[in-house]
């Protein structure tokens, strides 16, 4: 079985190549066709496990000072692009979800119900984001990439460790992401896991700061919750994705 395809929010890079126009037919023969060679990683894990975007890697950042942020993990990519983010981007949801107060009180955050089948946490003002090119429900805040929050079902076999997962994810993201560097990958409770990991991003101004969480619902499905953010600020990724794991609740 061919390992997963790294999870995240993927930046599309290096650029997507042009496609090569094909040559004209040659006089008085059969034409004849070449296929455009696909160039990337997402075409090379083509036929891998459904780990589409995992990680936070922007879907505009890059090596290029025009490229764009991180992305993270669900459904699977297409073959038609560069670099590991998936060919299109993901299905907004057709509405803003319902808002209310923050579970528990925590001052600076509000409770959203997505359409996606559950509720969390938000900081207060973000709104979900509908420029990404990763699987799941973005929140950002308005006019400011820099940061985000990210949530995803993870469709793999339970068979696969959460922590196996997300080891996984991280050696792909090494050879894939502009500056990428690990920082832990540890065991949580309940048989979850969490990344901790960093890379350059253009949206966040130098380097972010990626801090992915594993859990598994009371019905036995697992999710992805992702914060990244600044990592000259990461006191605030941790703050923002700690109020969204106390909040979590599936449908």
């Amino acid at each position: 079985m061919p390992p997963p395809t790294a999870p995240g929010y993927h930046e599309p890079w290096p650029p997507v190549p042009a496609a090569p126009v094909p040559p004209p037919p040659p006089p008085g023969g059969a034409r004849q066709w070449r296929t455009p060679v696909l160039v990337g990683l997402a075409a090379a894990v083509v036929g891998g496990a459904a780990v589409a975007a995992w990680l936070a890697l922007g879907d505009k950042d890059g090596p290029e000072a025009s490229a764009r942020p991180p992305a993270s993990l669900s459904a699977p990519p297409t073959a038609t692009g560069s670099g590991s983010e998936p060919a299109s981007p993901s299905p907004a949801p057709s509405g803003p979800p319902a808002t209310g107060p923050s579970p528990g009180g925590s001052a600076g955050y509000t409770a959203v119900r997505d359409e996606n089948g559950f509720s969390v946490a938000v900081p207060t003002g973000w709104e979900p984001s509908t420029d990404e090119t990763g699987s799941g429900s973005f929140y950002r805040r308005p006019g400011d990439r820099s940061a985000l929050l990210q949530i995803f079902r993870v469709t793999e076999s339970g068979a696969i460790g959460s922590c196996e997962l997300l080891r996984t994810s991280s050696d792909q993201l090494r050879d894939a992401t502009s500056g990428y560097r690990q920082v832990s990958v540890e065991p949580t409770a309940g048989a979850g896991c969490e990344l901790v990991y960093e890379y350059d991003s253009v949206e966040s101004n130098g380097r972010r700061r990626g801090v992915e969480r594993i859990v598994t619902a009371p019905d036995g499905r697992r999710w992805a919750l992702l914060a990244a953010g600044p990592a000259a600020d990461s006191a605030t990724t941790r703050a923002h994705l700690t109020a969204a794991l106390e909040s979590f609740r599936t449908d």
